[in-house]
C-alpha cells in the first residue's frame, strides 16, 4: 500500500449542522445516482419514528477544512428532508486518495449493493487518477481488491485510457463511455481485447437490469425462463444452443479418460 493509499484516521464523533456538511458525488459517490429516492424516504420515516439513524462518515478536507460526506448520502438527504437541526457524524482525516478508498469500501458494504456497472465505473474512476509524476494513483491490486473487478478488466481499462490519451480524446466519466469512445474513433479497428471488454460490459449492464429476476425464476420454474428466452430471441436461440454445446463438449474433453 502506497503512502497515498493509507487508511484515514478516525478523529471523533460529533453532531454538526446540515449546512456544515457538503457532498462531492463526482469524487466520493460510486453509484450511478447520488441517492435513491425511495431509500431516502424509508430513512426519513425511520428518523421521524426513532429520532436517529446511524452516523454519517465525513472527511475533513485539509485544503478547504470542509466536512465532506464519504458514506451516508441517503442518510444526509433524509436529515435534510425532515429538517434535522443536527446531524450525527464520524469525522475522519487523511489524504484525498485514502478518502476515496474509504468511500468505496463503505459503498460496497451498504444495504443497497453496488451493481456490476457501478463497480466497473468505480474501477474506471480509480484507473483514471494519476499523480503529478504521471504514475497511477492506485495500484492494480488495490483497485481489484476495492472494486471486485477482475485483474484483466483493470488492465483493459488502463490500456483504454492510454489509447484515449494517445488519440487526444477526452476521458469519459464512465467505463461504458470510454468503450463507446474507442469504438467510435474514426478509422480505428477494435482489438480482440476491446471486443471482449464490450461484450463483458454489455453483459454486466444487462445482468444489472434483468439477471436477478431471471435467476430467481430459474429456481422456481426453469421452463418459464426457457419460454421467455425463446419468445424474445426467436431464431437466435440456436446461438445459445451452440454456445452451451461448445462448453459441454469442452467439459467432456477435460474429463475424458477419468475413471468414472
Amino acid at each position: 500500500m502506497t503512502q497515498q493509499e493509507q487508511l484515514l484516521t478516525r478523529l471523533r464523533k460529533a453532531n454538526v449542522k446540515p449546512a456544515d456538511l457538503c457532498t462531492r458525488p463526482e469524487d466520493f459517490q460510486y453509484r450511478e445516482m447520488e441517492f435513491e429516492n425511495y431509500h431516502v424516504t424509508e430513512i426519513a420515516d425511520a428518523l421521524r419514528r426513532k429520532g436517529s439513524v446511524d452516523r454519517i462518515d465525513v472527511w475533513r478536507d485539509p485544503k478547504t477544512n470542509e466536512l465532506v460526506v464519504l458514506d451516508g448520502h441517503h442518510r444526509f438527504e433524509a436529515h435534510r428532508r425532515v429538517g434535522s437541526v443536527k446531524v450525527p457524524v464520524v469525522i475522519f482525516e487523511g489524504t484525498e486518495e485514502a478518502a476515496r478508498l474509504h468511500a468505496l469500501d463503505e459503498n460496497a458494504k451498504a444495504r443497497l449493493p453496488m451493481t456490476a456497472t457501478e463497480k466497473s465505473n468505480a474501477a474506471w474512476k480509480l484507473v483514471c487518477l494519476t499523480r503529478d509524476d504521471g504514475e497511477y494513483t492506485y495500484s492494480k491490486a488495490t483497485i481489484v481488491k476495492r472494486t471486485a473487478v477482475s485483474d484483466g478488466q483493470v488492465g483493459n481499462m488502463r490500456r483504454a485510457r492510454s489509447r484515449l490519451l494517445k488519440a487526444d480524446l477526452p476521458i469519459p466519466d464512465s467505463w461504458w463511455g470510454a468503450l463507446a469512445s474507442l469504438k467510435g474513433e474514426e478509422g480505428r479497428e477494435l482489438t480482440d481485447d476491446d471486443i471482449e471488454a464490450l461484450i463483458e460490459e454489455r453483459a454486466r449492464r444487462l445482468d444489472d437490469r434483468v439477471g436477478k429476476d431471471i435467476g430467481r425464476m430459474a429456481e422456481v420454474q426453469i421452463e418459464a425462463v426457457c419460454r421467455m428466452l425463446e419468445k424474445r430471441l426467436g431464431q437466435k436461440t440456436k446461438m445459445l444452443v451452440e454456445w452451451w454445446r461448445e462448453d459441454f463438449e469442452a467439459e467432456e474433453d477435460e474429463f475424458e479418460g477419468w475413471p468414472f
